[in-house]
């Protein structure tokens, strides 16, 4: 091969891999497989291709320990990404959304967790051709084909199963998980039962709230669903042994001798992660020139606005839950269920604003959305 044919090829290979991008799924309802996509601004658009799926093979398991570690490092580590915000849907509001925080450290919460990963494959969108209607639009509105169809799309999902069990220790404040943070060094946190507790560790935790939790991107077979059907084990330091006990049979289950892999089916999975192919790289050049967007990248920085009062108000309710959880005075109790509550009407607040804003209404209206729910988050 001459070196201008191999250059060329290394070009083009290049470009792809620099135009591809891999996106954490929400599962959320336009996250499919041929779907339309902007991936200038992250989010996906209308269905403007026909085609075919084609199973691509090529199974994987993995075991993994995640210590003190964010959720956008999770996120980053699940998509391959090096950098934090371009690998999730902008407004994309789901369980799994709040689901990242959950299996992450957060501002009051030191975490461990355990994650064991199966993908099965990958389906492609393959066969493509731009569907009549678009074809016919393309003549008249080519900006309006441009706005539907987005500049790219989904070529390329992931089948598989993602669980994570989750040490957490929840702290009253910031300060006492500061002071935590400063006077324990290790921070493994599942613990086994012969574990001895330091006076230093009694002391830097003695108002903390001890979890362990199961969380499932698909992979919920009978049996895991039967070992976690009671949720998060809630523990006061002072008492560790029922989250000891409760982890250490999910992991029996879980792990090497257990029954997880002969019992992880086709109907257990999810789409974990999805890969996103411009038109231009692709071929489909109709699509690729269509017009100029007149989407705002304004919606980007709504978006991770929005998204940091949502992360605030999840990890509020999952603090005020532990304590809630081990609470035996009536009174305290009371005034917990009170606060989870505003919590929990605030959160919904917000995720209508995504889910208003996720429909492209413009960027002065979203924001006005945005703004009156964020108003009464306190």
């Amino acid at each position: 091969m001459h070196l201008r044919t191999i250059l060329i090829v290394l070009c083009g290979l290049l470009s792809f891999y620099v135009n591809a991008h891999t996106y954490y799924s929400l599962n959320t309802e336009h996250e499919k497989l041929g779907q339309g996509f902007e991936q200038e601004l992250g989010i996906p658009l209308e269905s403007c291709l026909d085609g075919q799926w084609q199973f691509q093979g090529g199974s994987m398991g993995d075991l993994a320990y995640r210590g003190d570690f964010d959720s956008d490092t999770m996120i980053n580590t699940i998509t391959g990404s090096v950098k934090a915000g371009i690998n999730l849907v902008i407004f994309g509001g789901s369980a799994k959304f709040s689901m990242r925080r959950k299996v992450t450290k957060n501002r009051n919460s030191a975490a461990s967790a355990v994650e064991l990963t199966y993908e099965k494959g990958s389906y492609n969108f393959e066969n493509r051709t731009t569907k009549p209607a678009f074809v016919e639009l393309l003549s008249t509105d080519p900006t309006q084909v441009r706005n539907r169809c987005g500049d790219s799309f989904i070529h390329n999902i992931k089948l598989g199963s993602r669980i994570y069990v989750t040490a957490k220790l929840h702290f009253k404040d910031r300060t006492k998980y500061e002071w935590f943070q400063t006077k324990i060094k290790v921070k493994f946190l599942f613990f086994s039962k012969t574990f001895t507790k330091t006076k230093v560790f009694q002391e830097a935790t003695k108002d903390a709230v001890y979890t362990i939790q199961v969380n499932t991107d698909g992979g919920m077979t009978p049996e895991l669903a039967r070992l976690s059907k009671n949720g998060t084990m809630h523990c006061k330091t002072d008492n560790l042994t029922p989250c000891i006990t409760y982890a250490d049979n999910l992991f029996s289950y879980l792990l090497d001798g257990g029954d997880y892999v002969d019992d992880l089916k086709d109907e257990h999975l999810n789409v974990l992660k999805y890969e996103v192919e411009s038109y231009e790289d692709s071929g489909h050049y109709d699509l690729a020139y269509a017009g100029h967007t007149a989407l705002s990248n304004r919606y980007i920085a709504l978006s991770a606005r929005l998204r940091s009062y949502q992360d605030l108000v999840y990890d509020e309710i999952e603090r005020l839950s532990a304590f809630k959880a081990v609470s035996e005075d009536p009174l305290e109790t009371e005034q917990l269920t009170a606060r989870i509550s505003a919590r929990n009407t605030q959160r919904i607040g917000l995720e209508q604003a995504g889910e208003y804003c996720a429909t492209l209404p413009g960027t002065t209206l979203c924001e006005n959305r945005i703004e009156s729910a964020i108003a009464n988050v306190d």
